[in-house]
């Protein structure tokens, strides 16, 4: 047997890394992994690694792996074709590459009907574009390009968190604080089996400490079973269930009492006035949304350094701008408006717990009952986690 030796490394195959590995060596050859303990004290998961690493070696030596380009040679496709890949060379790839790509510039980079002739998807969702080097920089200077989301992460998948949270939000606004909050409402995410070592970690010190988390799923899962309170839920039925919690906070109960009022009115766009057509109403010369300021009862664009008391209720009637789709300019003369909350509100009257209870099968006094208990807790020591995402936080134009 030849020298052996421990490599410290880590794994980020998924968002919950990285979780700090030592992979033990034989003869140039991978054996085994172990987790790293050297500096645990400085690790958020204690130098530990989830199962999921220990899977490395089986897939970096799989036999049926793909370890070159692959070129197709049966152009017809179905479920009974065989597409009869065959490996060629990197240079030879390169070459067919580049061809089509500057055949699709020659022609240009749309069609006919305005729509990308350069169709990508990095086969793994939102997250991995971020970890492929350059080339989401060449993506970005290629031009218009019709972007898929191969594996996963789209609107059905819990991971659209990604999509919305980090690549449209800038801000991972859909994770919850678990070392600090005291109230988490779980719709569907088995972080207890994919959290990773520190989301699991983290989860267990929170319950320790007293937090109480409400899981909302059809099945009982590990994450259910770990919780105060499982929600069994008809599938794909959470925003119905969200909705009548929603009712229950700023219709059953006095909004102006529950919510916390300087922060609507001052870090999100809430107050911001929507027009008949449903876009923001905007000061046509700067284009900046437009608020009512109760303070001296007249409109002023988001960031007015004089703006006090934004409006978050009522109707008023002024001139102004809606921008559409495709750069569409509605000027209004004199237009009904009201704060982007007040048409949440009205949006929002129907959905009651008893409608949601009929649509997610979870009855309405359990609804209330979370919803109550939710607004019972400090503002400060509650968040809630979901597939329906949450409006943004901040303003933006």
């Amino acid at each position: 047997m030849g020298a052996s030796r421990k490599v410290p490394v880590y794994c980020y195959q998924c968002v919950a890394g990285p979780d700090l590995l030592k992979v033990e060596v034989e003869n140039g050859v991978a054996t085994r992994v172990e987790s790293n303990y050297d500096i645990s004290g400085e690790h958020p998961g204690g130098g530990r690694v989830c199962v999921k690493a220990y899977g490395l070696v089986q897939k970096t030596y799989n036999p049926n792996r793909i370890r070159q380009p692959m070129k197709r040679t049966n152009p017809k496709k179905g479920r009974d074709q065989d597409p009869g890949f065959v490996p060629i060379g990197w240079d030879e790839a390169l070459d067919i590459v580049g061809a089509r790509l500057r055949e699709i510039r020659s022609r240009g980079l749309l069609n006919e009907e305005g729509v990308p002739r350069l169709a990508t998807t990095t086969g793994g969702g939102g997250t991995p574009v971020q970890y492929m080097g350059t080339f989401p920089a060449f993506m970005a200077a290629w031009g218009p390009i019709d972007q898929g989301y191969g594996a996963g992460q789209g609107v059905k998948c819990y991971h659209s968190e990604h999509l919305y949270g980090e690549l449209w939000h800038r801000a991972f606004i859909v994770s919850p604080d678990t070392p600090y909050v005291n109230y988490i409402i779980n719709c569907g995410n088995n972080v207890e089996a994919s959290g990773g070592v520190v989301g699991i970690w983290r989860e267990a010190d929170a319950r320790v400490r007293g937090a109480k988390r409400v899981q909302v799923e059809p099945h009982l899962s590990i994450t259910g079973a770990l919780s105060a309170q499982w929600v069994p839920i008809r599938p794909k039925t959470d925003a119905a269930f969200l909705f009548g919690l929603i009712h229950r906070i700023v219709h059953e109960r006095d909004w102006r009492e529950v919510c916390d009022l300087p922060f609507l009115k001052h870090r999100t766009s809430s107050p911001y006035l929507v027009g008949p057509n449903g876009w923001y109403l905007r000061e046509p010369d700067s284009g900046k949304p437009l608020i009512w300021d109760l303070s001296d009862a007249r409109a002023k664009p988001y960031d007015a350094p004089d703006l006090r008391d934004p409006a978050l209720d009522g109707e008023y009637e002024l001139a102004g701008e809606e921008h559409g789709p495709d750069d569409e300019r509605i000027v209004h003369e004199r237009a009904r408006v009201r704060p982007a909350f007040r048409a949440m509100l009205d949006h929002m009257r129907g959905y009651t717990p008893d409608w949601a209870a009929a649509e997610c099968d979870v009855p309405a006094e359990t609804i209330r009952g979370i919803a109550d208990e939710y607004r019972r807790t400090p503002a400060w020591a509650r968040r809630s986690r979901s597939r329906a995402r949450r409006c943004r936080s901040g303003r933006s134009r």
